[in-house]
């Protein structure tokens, strides 16, 4: 059944009969992001495949409701790491169990593994679907599993993907990610603003000031700077978004006292989606809101480090990135400078708040254009 089998054909769908189909993309929240329009370019060249998602349960609501998907099988790595490490090995194994009875239950007719490593697949072993493919660059065990496209290195994330749809007869395009919003999360977006002084007609500036490593955070100096700029500017209101670890450094840190909504700490995945959705646009380091914002079809400057923006920066062309290109650049997570983040530093809060105004502009110029008569 694990013969590794040829590279499918263009007519590989039809003439296989392939009708159920699970995409393997765990994490983190930008990765499972960057797959989106591989799946949304499957299912409208393939209106009939019933489409599955594997992913963690950190990152699972942002496929609540997608469109797309038949069902989302959510891997529970935070209990199974919590129960393991309290010892209690036979919950952790019933927690597998399950995991594995719900994917081979899909009786799926291929896996797409667009991770690439040991975790998603453990998922594909577990799925046991007939036909396996996954993107170029598979690593660990995962490459013993499935194909690899041969097409793919040094392209994209959100292209590298879609070169895995491309290879199963999908056309080229600009990509889609579907993603929708409840009518219940619109309201409560607009009760969280209201109740906090911000009418409808107030345009929203939003600022993503955590990020997942130490290695990706614009030096807090900065970001103190660029909000003091903003709120000299006027006109707009601003939302500081973050996670629990970015509360309590910001806790130390202390932001400037009533220059923005602080969120930080206070909102569920849902929840971000919706006050997002209700920006004008978003600045941020290189982590999942920044490309949750992309996706929900915001501009955004983003401000990048240790990581190449060529392969994970925010996509298309309506965005700003700040990327400054040192001798030792990029590092990734292996950072040489001792703590200072030279790159970041390098990146003047001005030269941020220039982007801000001209994305500000644009945005402004294009809404007159949609509202001129035809």
């Amino acid at each position: 059944m694990w013969r590794r089998r040829p590279i499918p054909s263009g007519s590989f769908i039809t003439d296989r009969r392939i009708e159920r189909v699970l995409i393997a993309k765990l994490t983190s929240l930008g990765d499972v992001i960057h797959a989106l329009p591989a799946a949304a370019r499957l299912k409208q060249t393939y209106p009939r495949l019933r489409l599955f998602w594997v992913v963690e349960d950190r990152c699972a609501a942002i496929l609540e409701s997608h469109p797309l998907l038949e069902r989302v099988i959510v891997y529970p790595r935070r209990r199974i790491k919590t129960l393991w490490g309290e010892k209690r090995w036979v919950a952790a194994w019933r927690e597998v169990r399950k995991l594995q009875r719900a994917l081979s239950g899909l009786r799926a007719d291929l896996s797409l593994d667009l991770q690439g490593l040991a975790k998603s697949g453990l998922m594909v072993l577990m799925a046991r679907a007939p036909h396996r493919l996954g993107c170029t660059g598979l690593k660990e065990f995962s490459y013993l599993l499935s194909r690899p496209a041969p097409e793919g290195q040094g392209l994209h994330a959100v292209e590298r993907n879609l070169k895995v749809a491309e290879l199963l007869g999908c056309p080229a395009g600009p990509p889609e990610y579907a993603l929708e919003l409840r009518p219940e999360e619109r309201e409560w977006a607009a009760a969280f603003l209201e109740g906090r002084g911000l009418q409808q007609e107030v345009p929203l500036i939003g600022l993503q000031l955590g990020a997942s490593f130490p290695q990706k955070r614009w030096p807090p100096q900065h970001w103190r700077e660029l909000i003091r700029l903003l709120s000299r500017r006027g006109g707009y209101g601003l939302l500081f978004f973050g996670d629990e670890q970015d509360r309590k450094f910001w806790a130390a840190q202390g932001l400037p006292e009533g220059s923005g909504i602080d969120t930080l700490g206070q909102l569920s995945l849902r929840h971000l989606m919706a006050l997002q959705e209700r920006c004008r646009l978003l600045v941020g380091a290189d982590t999942g809101p920044l490309h949750l914002a992309v996706a929900l079809g915001l501009s955004v400057v983003g401000l990048y480090g240790p990581d190449d923006p060529r392969f994970t920066g925010p996509y298309g062309a309506a965005h700003r990135i700040h990327y400054k290109s040192l001798s030792c650049s990029p590092c990734y997570k292996n950072p040489t400078c001792q703590g200072r983040y030279d790159c970041l530093q390098a990146i003047e809060p001005r030269e941020v708040l220039e982007s801000v105004e001209a994305l500000l502009v644009k945005d402004a110029c294009a809404s007159r254009r949609e509202k001129r008569p035809h």
